[in-house]
């Protein structure tokens, strides 16, 4: 049942993460005047798609400790995707900040619009995730072949190492 939500949560919160940088970028191109409700739709479309991924993100989280959780929700994810969201809020944060700390007298398109963008990428990545959490579950093994919980860096059974090409979320 999970999965049957998780698709179009998916393809809502790519469509609304497309239409915010999009907006963003045809405005400080100059190509494009947003009208002035612009924000408000975006922001709306972050509750539609924020409040499943919650519901999805502690089916994932649920036997991870808190310390574990954005690790535990990102498991499905390949190493790119957790890279890029991380990358995606740091750039958010300070496209919001530099203005501010340079005193910038030019007026810059509104960087309020990109905000959403973090919700809908993280939306997107932890139904991804939701997606494709059994099977990197499942391919978890130490380097003596035995089968491993997600998180697990050693082998409850023997004490082995994870095997290194069994985890792509080791890098967070």
């Amino acid at each position: 049942m999970a999965k049957i939500v998780a698709f179009p949560v998916m393809a809502l919160a790519a469509l609304g993460m497309l239409l915010c940088l999009g907006s963003y970028l045809f405005e400080f191109a100059g190509l494009y005047s947003p009208p002035q409700n612009r924000p408000l739709i975006l922001f709306l479309g972050v509750f539609i798609v924020w409040f499943p991924t919650i519901f999805l993100m502690n089916r994932l989280t649920a036997d991870f400790k808190q310390k574990d959780m954005w690790k535990a929700a990102l498991r499905g994810c390949p190493s790119w995707m957790q890279t890029s969201l991380w990358v995606l809020v740091g750039v958010v944060a300070l496209l919001a900040f530099l203005p501010l700390a340079l005193r910038a007298q030019r007026a810059y398109p509104d960087i309020f619009v990109l905000f959403p963008v973090c919700f809908y990428a993280a939306s997107f990545c932890v139904t991804y995730s939701l997606i494709n959490a059994e099977k990197h579950d499942s391919t978890r093994r130490c380097l003596n072949g035995h089968t491993i919980s997600p998180m697990a860096r050693f082998c409850e059974e023997c004490g082995a190492p994870a095997a290194p090409d069994s985890t792509n979320s080791a890098s967070i």
